[in-house]
């Protein structure tokens, strides 16, 4: 292991009424990482704010915790000037990333699929035709833009995430943590089961495993492929339950992506990537 830590908590994060947020729990072992909890209540309670703060506070070195959500806001609404310039104007870094790479990004993208005839991962991942993305900056985030045009990670649909309510969810997640020691891009990762699965097993599993006909097969597949991700004995009823609800199985793909950034030691880019957030996801294979 490369950064000392031995618990990794996976969140997929839901709406405030906690029916759809799942939670679980992955110590590192001698042989890879281990599933030692997944639920998607709290006893009887759904993981609402406070039933999942109750969960995750407390000082824990050991431990890091990677949320299935976006933890930092678009630069729209983290700028506190009092007029806008409007974008080609503005001088925030992830404007002007924005802008700049970002428009090169999907006009690439966009000439590719259309001009070249090619198929590219972006389209691939999302199942239709690439589309060339207006961004704008009280919507898109450079690492968003990043995984979706430059890895062919995420599909087009995750392109304005960070507006929603369950984004907003997690801004309030993120400062609460802050409480109890836990810092973004140090012990609380922002991360994306999709990303990983595509990163590791290919687009084309990633695109399937909530959609295809038989998703219980295909997300079996997938536990099957990570040699070093094993469930322990008093844990052997929640794998079924991994396999049978998709809101469990994100929930431990967040967990394993939080170990592989601890067992691989990932690196944050930095630069404009420090205020508007960064997404950790493997290498591809």
């Amino acid at each position: 292991m490369q950064r000392a830590f031995s618990s990794f908590i996976g969140v997929d994060l839901g709406g405030g009424r906690g029916k759809t947020t799942a939670v679980a729990e992955l110590r590192s072992g001698p042989n890879g990482a281990e599933v030692i909890e997944v639920a998607t209540r709290s006893s009887r309670l759904p993981w609402t704010d406070d039933t999942l703060i109750g969960r995750l506070e407390g000082s824990a070195p050991n431990r890091v915790i990677a949320i299935d959500a976006p933890l930092t806001d678009a630069a729209c609404g983290r700028c506190e000037r009092p007029v806008c310039p409007g974008m080609e104007a503005c001088s925030d870094p992830a404007v002007v990333w924005l802008r700049t790479t970002g428009r090169a990004l999907v006009q690439g993208v966009a000439e590719k699929t259309v001009g070249g005839g090619m198929r590219s991962h972006v389209s691939t991942i999302a199942g239709t035709p690439a589309a060339h993305a207006r961004l704008a900056p009280y919507s898109h985030r450079a690492t968003e833009v990043l995984m979706t045009y430059q890895r062919g990670l995420l599909p087009l649909s995750t392109l304005g995430a960070s507006n929603g309510t369950i984004a907003a969810r997690a801004g309030q997640l993120r400062r609460r943590l802050r409480g109890s020691g836990y810092q973004l891009h140090e012990n609380l990762l922002e991360v994306s089961p999709a990303a990983t699965i595509a990163a590791l097993c290919g687009t084309r599993v990633a695109r399937g495993y909530k959609r295809d006909a038989d998703p219980w097969r295909t997300r079996a597949m997938i536990l099957e492929s990570f040699k070093d991700l094993s469930f322990a004995p008093q844990s052997r009823m929640a794998r079924e339950e991994v396999l049978r609800n998709d809101h469990c199985f994100d929930a431990v793909i967040a967990g394993y992506t939080a170990y592989l950034w601890a067992r691989d030691g990932w690196q944050h880019p930095g630069g404009v990537f420090d205020a508007d957030g960064w997404i950790f996801a493997p290498p591809s294979q």
